[in-house]
């Protein structure tokens, strides 16, 4: 497994920097925020190989998906586990054009988990990375590519019948200049995140949950959603989002749906009704935006939602 684990992360490593390198950006990191459902690790670092194997997961966001350079978002993410399950390693990559900045950013994450009784686990995790946006100063009259560090950290608490995190994904973020006034900066949420999974009948489970988010100077923000998955094969889900905490706070909803196409490779489908980290999507005549997901997971140990 760790032989497998290793070689998993160069070739992701090679392979997002193809991607990242392919072409300009234009966003932030909080575009990943929105892809929590389906990838928690996008939040909480502390996720990080909560799932015991190894998982490669890649989004394609789009608007217009038959216009020519529409706006796009690619992101890769990756996680798995060593030392006998204890400590998690994560790794994500993003390439963002449909918000207000052009970045590229790649992110890693570490986590410890420890054993508790009835099969549970309490992870705590940390993220560090790096995000390249180019930023306007008026001292210069111009703008240029500036590397922003970016670190984050977060707790999760998981069992069979219970699953909880709060986190601080972004705790760094900013550029001033000489004067100390701001030319960036991040948008800093605290998340708190809460679901209960359980069994509605003979192969099928309804997981409800709630995402909290904070941020100063900023109405609350509430998340609620429902999944369902169906004899481990099909899953539906809804989420309402209010306030949203992205770079611009957002009303709208997420649609999505979940296929398990082999034991190791999952298909997904996620419509949002307005495009959540930009502030120019009512510019648009399309709010709407679309998401696709592949999920690669060789070696899976058991089924995960």
């Amino acid at each position: 497994m760790r032989f497998f684990l290793s070689h998993s992360f160069v070739f992701l490593l090679i392979g997002s920097l193809f991607l990242l390198t392919g072409q300009r950006a234009q966003a932030q990191k909080e575009v990943l925020y929105s892809q929590y459902l389906m990838n928690p690790l996008s939040i909480n670092p502390a996720y990080a190989g909560s799932r015991e194997s190894f998982n490669l997961s890649a989004f394609l966001r789009r608007k217009w998906i038959s216009v020519r350079y529409a706006p796009i978002t690619q992101s890769v993410s990756a996680d798995g586990a060593v030392a006998n399950g204890r400590i998690g390693l994560g790794f994500q990559a993003l390439n963002d054009r449909m918000g207000l900045f052009a970045t590229t950013g790649v992110y890693g994450s570490v986590a410890y988990r420890f054993n508790l009784p009835a099969l549970a686990k309490l992870a705590i995790g940390v993220q560090g990375g790096v995000n390249v946006l180019p930023i306007y100063d008026v001292t210069t009259a111009g703008s240029v590519n500036r590397a922003i560090g970016s670190f984050g950290v977060g707790v999760y608490y998981q069992s069979d019948r219970f699953f909880a995190g709060v986190s601080a994904p972004e705790l760094g973020g900013q550029v001033s200049d000489a004067t100390g006034r701001f030319l960036y900066k991040s948008v800093r949420p605290i998340l708190f995140q809460v679901g209960v999974p359980f069994e509605v009948g003979e192969g099928t489970v309804l997981i409800p949950s709630i995402l909290v988010s904070k941020i100063v100077d900023r109405p609350l923000g509430v998340d609620i959603n429902l999944r369902a998955w169906f004899n481990e094969q099909v899953g539906l889900g809804l989420s309402y989002r209010q306030n949203s905490p992205g770079y611009i706070q957002t009303n709208y909803l997420q649609a999505f749906v979940e296929y398990q196409l082999t034991k190791a490779i999952r298909l997904g489908y996620v419509f949002n009704s307005q495009t959540p980290e930009s502030p120019n999507a009512i510019q648009y005549d399309q709010k709407s935006v679309h998401e696709i997901m592949l999920r690669f997971s060789p070696n899976v140990l058991k089924f995960t939602y």
